[in-house]
């Protein structure tokens, strides 16, 4: 695969009629990715501009993590079945796709959002942000359990396979051995759950809060599974960040409430309690101790989360309402 550069971009965009030849372009490199590399492209009168996405074959971690650069065509087919589902304003437009080179653009997000990650870790508490959150990614799956025809197009696991189960459930269960019998058991639930249309990667830093909605706008593990898995991988991240910041910890619980029943009113029924609970204690202890581990967390964290993990695989509680008060006492 020919690896794009900036120096790359305006002749090759204006071939693909992504932006008018011999425009003036405002390429800027937008880091913090470990999965594609991503410029914001802007120039007179184009509006908000566009994002360009070249997918990498491996990804930019400390440990060996090979991905099929096809996930590129996955998010493409997901970023347009959620515009499809829900309408416009919850998802990016893709505006051309490179299938040769792994490459597609999408809109620019309009100004007005930010990160919900940087609002979270800056001590911006917003419940409204967390209901939004939540009712979104349930409405994502409802729609998507409906319609038959989201089934087959995203059949392929090889997203979830090489982007989550081998870098976070493997290879943290080669890790704890004796996690080991518990996560395989979590693996094949997750390989033979398929309900809807799971983003695989909704999580606040792929989320923009906006003062009316949420936008998503990574979705690159998009595959047909379990619902359940969104929801632990979402409700992780939020408490992974209560650990991290102590005097936050209650409010980010509160969060990770709101964003749980918000999912559970728009989806009823769709993940299931008790699998929430096995997958959010291994993907816990995956972001200490798997090939992606949260960059912002500290040593106490980092051994708060590996203990509270391990303690959700081995000792599950019934729901997600006491997992998350494990969390709330940090322990």
């Amino acid at each position: 695969m020919e690896a794009l550069t900036a120096a790359d971009l305006p002749a090759y965009l204006a071939a693909h009629g992504a932006v008018p030849a011999g425009v003036a372009l405002e390429i800027d490199a937008l880091g913090g990715g470990i999965s594609n590399d991503v410029w914001r492209v802007r120039w007179p009168g184009g509006g908000d501009g566009i994002v360009v996405k070249q997918a990498l074959p491996f990804l930019r971690v400390e440990e060996v993590w090979a991905y099929d650069v096809g996930r590129s065509s996955v998010e493409q087919r997901a970023l347009a079945t959620i515009g499809r589902l829900l309408g416009p304003g919850h998802a990016p437009a893709v505006v051309f796709a490179d299938e040769d080179r792994h490459v597609f653009a999408m809109e620019c997000a309009p100004a007005g959002g930010a990160p919900w990650k940087e609002r979270l870790l800056a001590g911006e508490i917003d419940m409204r942000d967390a209901y939004r959150a939540g009712d979104l990614l349930g409405r994502v799956h409802a729609a998507s359990a409906a319609d038959p025809a989201v089934s087959a197009a995203f059949d392929d696991l090889t997203t979830l396979v090489e982007g989550r189960i081998d870098p976070y459930h493997r290879f943290t269960a080669a890790r704890h051995p004796d996690l080991a019998p518990a996560i395989a058991a979590e693996v094949e639930r997750l390989l033979g759950t398929r309900r809807a249309l799971v983003l695989g990667d909704y999580a606040p830093k792929n989320l923009l809060a906006y003062p009316d909605r949420m936008l998503v706008i990574d979705v690159e593990v998009a595959h047909w599974g379990d619902p359940a898995f969104d929801v632990a991988f979402c409700l992780n991240h939020l408490c992974l960040k209560a650990l991290h910041l102590p005097r936050q910890r209650a409010l980010l619980v509160a969060l990770a409430r709101a964003l749980h029943g918000a999912h559970a009113e728009a989806a009823p029924g769709l993940a299931d309690e008790p699998a929430v609970v096995a997958e959010l204690g291994v993907l816990m202890v995956a972001r200490v101790d798997g090939k992606s581990p949260a960059e912002y967390l500290d040593a106490r964290s980092r051994d708060r989360a590996r203990a509270l993990g391990r303690s959700l695989v081995l000792d599950p509680p019934a729901t997600v309402m006491r997992a998350l008060e494990r969390v709330e006492v940090g322990a």
